[in-house]
């Protein structure tokens, strides 16, 4: 045997075993905090489900709450293409993503299934997992709608907080409550299109609205009482 190849070959596979351990908890994390809160689960939970001890959960992540910031991460939930999607067509587009399932996502491939919105959803009532999911949520999430908007509307971080706030609703009475007709259109895209038009038209207002105070349609009548 060539000892220089077993050199050499040696910190390479310690090195791939290593990371192939440390994907293994980040995973496990991930669907545990998926299917349950961040006060639920344990280390021990997620040592179990990646086939390790505790302790090493500990020697790759330091705390629960490093795993946590890890598990929740820095991906950008934006349904893909965002930039493309005409404003003019915004609201119907985002509309038919949240009810035609398309807010299911996935990093690389098909065996990881990485969705940090509902992470995020499961334990958001925690006030262990809140500065994280609020560091999450003001860094990752709410940016890249409010580039959207545009950079140079004083209201565009006002319009991505609130079109947000309804995502982040049909998710929890949707995917989470269950509650029609939410969940039959999630589940039967054929099944909700009046659903899917009002819809629309509340994130449409987000994307028309463009500056603060001032939107696309008629201002009210006055309705000051006459003399």
């Amino acid at each position: 045997m060539d000892a220089r190849k077993t050199t050499s070959t040696a910190p390479e596979s310690r090195r791939a075993r290593r990371e192939s351990t440390r994907a293994a908890i980040l995973q496990a994390a991930r669907e545990a905090w998926a299917e349950r809160a961040y006060d639920d689960i344990g280390l021990r939970d997620i040592a179990g489900r990646a086939g390790v001890t505790a302790a090493m959960v500990n020697r790759y992540f330091g705390t629960k709450e490093g795993l946590f910031r890890e598990a929740v991460g820095t991906r950008d939930p934006s349904p893909p293409g965002l930039d493309s999607i005409d404003p003019a067509e915004f609201g119907p587009a985002i509309a038919s993503l949240l009810l035609d399932g398309g807010h299911k996502t996935k990093m690389h491939g098909a065996d990881d299934t990485y969705d940090p919105l509902l992470i995020l959803l499961r334990s958001a009532a925690s006030h262990s997992a809140r500065p994280v999911l609020r560091d999450y949520i003001e860094h990752t999430v709410i940016p890249p709608l409010a580039d959207y908007f545009g950079t140079d509307d004083p209201a565009a971080r006002e319009r991505a907080v609130l079109t947000l706030s309804l995502v982040l609703g049909i998710n929890v009475l949707g995917r989470m409550l269950e509650v029609e007709p939410i969940k039959t259109a999630e589940d039967d895209p054929t099944a909700g299109p009046a659903l899917k038009n009002i819809l629309g038209a509340m994130l449409q207002a987000a994307a028309d609205t463009h500056s603060q105070g001032e939107t696309t349609t008629d201002p009210s009548p006055d309705r000051s009482p006459s003399r």
